[in-house]
């Protein structure tokens, strides 16, 4: 399979040249392309969505509405429904020019995002208008929750969260997300699976910085209607993680009370790509559900410790019955994980308390 970055290429700059001449005849179309072009090869995928938003910007109309009119008339067909979003890439390069050029002018790039999002999602390219006129903006992603494109009803919920992996943080957001909740009281029960996924992703967000709160909204949706646990469930995978009280509580996940013994760790010397496996014996003094989760911990550059939560799991347990827990931690260095060697911490977190750790060292891995 080709890497992302080659869906901008020479390819998808021929196809947009051609489509946005036939929408716009003045446009240079081969001056275009040969800036577009230059350079592209060297640069990695949103290097290069930014690079070719850039060229295509210098040679549309100077007015921004005529513009991004323009832009939209380019357009392919829109898509029917959830499949075939990611063979929309082609057409970024249109979205990152309303979201490097357009924040001045909502009353003319919010229509535009509305319909490209159609054929590629608009999530990063509108939040520079929620920041700059979050009115108006906010205004349209009201309107929007009952859109008859599920596209368009998405970007609702996925646009607004305060926290896009790899988008603009929405501060205002992410200090009060009371606006965006608004929206997800009025998505939670959409009938596309793909909406409420992102419903579930905004409020995990929300969960991040206010989890009292998240764990609360939560709590009301499962009383409204039993259904929408598993939505609920995968929302609030922080918290839990976090041994939240709430968040267990209202899951059915706190837990009875335990005897874990033979808490161990293998191998005691592990090497950089490879894993190590921790077990326990837990034993449930009467019936309920347990919770477990994986905490590793690694020396940080400053002498501290730093530490990730890893998703161990959930079993129902009759009064007295014995579990052989067992969970696999892989070392494999990751970009956002970096891993020093030496002595290494493992513990596991039960229904929301943190056991003693038990060790092991990380060694290099092979040459």
């Amino acid at each position: 399979m080709e890497p992302f970055k080659e869906r901008i290429g020479p390819d998808a700059v021929g196809m947009i040249a051609d489509r946005v001449r036939a929408a716009w005849p003045p446009f240079p179309r081969d001056a275009f392309v040969a800036a577009a072009l230059d350079g592209l090869a060297d640069l990695e995928l949103k290097a290069r969505v930014v690079h070719v938003a850039r060229a295509l910007r210098e040679r549309l109309p100077g007015r921004w509405a005529d513009a991004v009119a323009v832009l939209v008339d380019a357009l392919p067909p829109a898509l029917v429904d959830e499949t075939g979003l990611t063979d929309g890439f082609a057409w970024w390069p249109l979205l990152q020019v309303v979201e490097d050029f357009g924040a001045d002018d909502p009353a003319s790039s919010l229509p535009a995002l509305r319909e490209m999002t159609r054929r590629f999602s608009a999530e990063f390219a509108i939040r520079p208008l929620i920041d700059a006129h979050p009115e108006a903006s906010w205004a349209a992603l009201a309107a929007w929750v009952d859109d008859p494109d599920v596209h368009v009803r998405r970007l609702v919920s996925e646009g607004s969260r305060p926290r896009l992996p790899w988008g603009r943080r929405l501060s205002a957001s992410v200090a009060d997300p009371s606006r965006g909740l608004l929206l997800l009281d009025r998505l939670v029960d959409d009938p596309s699976p793909y909406v409420r996924r992102s419903v579930a992703n905004h409020l995990g967000d929300v969960a991040k910085d206010h989890p009292e709160r998240a764990v609360a909204v939560a709590a009301r949706w499962i009383a409204e209607d039993a259904a929408r646990t598993p939505l609920v469930k995968h929302a609030l995978r922080h918290p839990l993680k976090q041994g939240h009280p709430g968040a267990l509580a209202l899951l059915g996940e706190a837990g009875p009370e335990l005897d874990v013994a033979d808490v161990t760790v293998s191998p005691g010397r592990a090497r950089v790509g490879g894993a190590v496996v921790v077990r326990a014996r837990i034993v449930a003094s009467e019936a309920g559900t347990v919770r477990v989760d994986v905490v590793w911990a690694w020396p940080s550059a400053r002498g501290a410790w730093s530490s990730k939560v890893f998703r161990g799991a959930s079993r129902a347990l009759a009064a007295g019955e014995a579990w052989s827990f067992s969970s696999s931690v892989s070392l494999r260095p990751v970009s956002t994980r970096p891993l020093r060697l030496g002595t290494q911490r493992v513990w596991l977190r039960i229904g929301g308390r943190d056991l003693d750790p038990v060790t092991f060292e990380l060694v290099a891995g092979d040459p």
